[in-house]
């Protein structure tokens, strides 16, 4: 019963990650002062595991060893809003000890596979930008 219901969530988070990466995110300008953009990656590469309303609660949340941050309250947690440790955190750089072996993937490498290395810092900023935004 147990490798069952294992199997059944490794399943599960496969067809997630497969659809959220499969799926384009569209509308690729200039960011807007609503950060369009960063809203647009949170969706596609967070809310799965962080949730819509970015508090640790998206569907796959469940089936990891460690809940997922509330992304709600890192500038609360950190006593002020740290956008280059966040970028760093986004990129791979530096990881919240919390994640161990980082279950978080590392989606500043993801974003450096482009063939432009700008959209990938654009890709950062625009996330990092996100996130500030929804601070409580």
């Amino acid at each position: 019963m147990l490798r069952k219901m294992r199997l059944t969530t490794v399943l599960l988070f496969g067809m997630v990650m497969a659809v959220l990466l499969i799926t384009p995110v569209t509308g690729f300008g200039q960011a807007t002062d609503k950060n369009e953009r960063g809203r647009k990656l949170y969706v596609q590469y967070c809310a799965s595991c962080h949730g819509m309303d970015a508090k640790g609660n998206g569907p796959v949340a469940a089936t990891m060893k460690v809940m997922p941050t509330d992304l709600t309250t890192i500038a609360a947690r950190n006593g002020k809003w740290n956008p280059v440790r966040v970028e760093n955190t986004i990129a791979g750089d530096e990881f919240p000890v919390a994640h161990g072996t980082r279950e978080m993937p590392v989606w500043g490498a993801y974003f450096r596979n482009t063939k432009d290395r700008n959209i990938a810092i654009l890709n950062v900023y625009a996330l990092t930008k996100y996130l500030e935004a929804i601070q409580r």
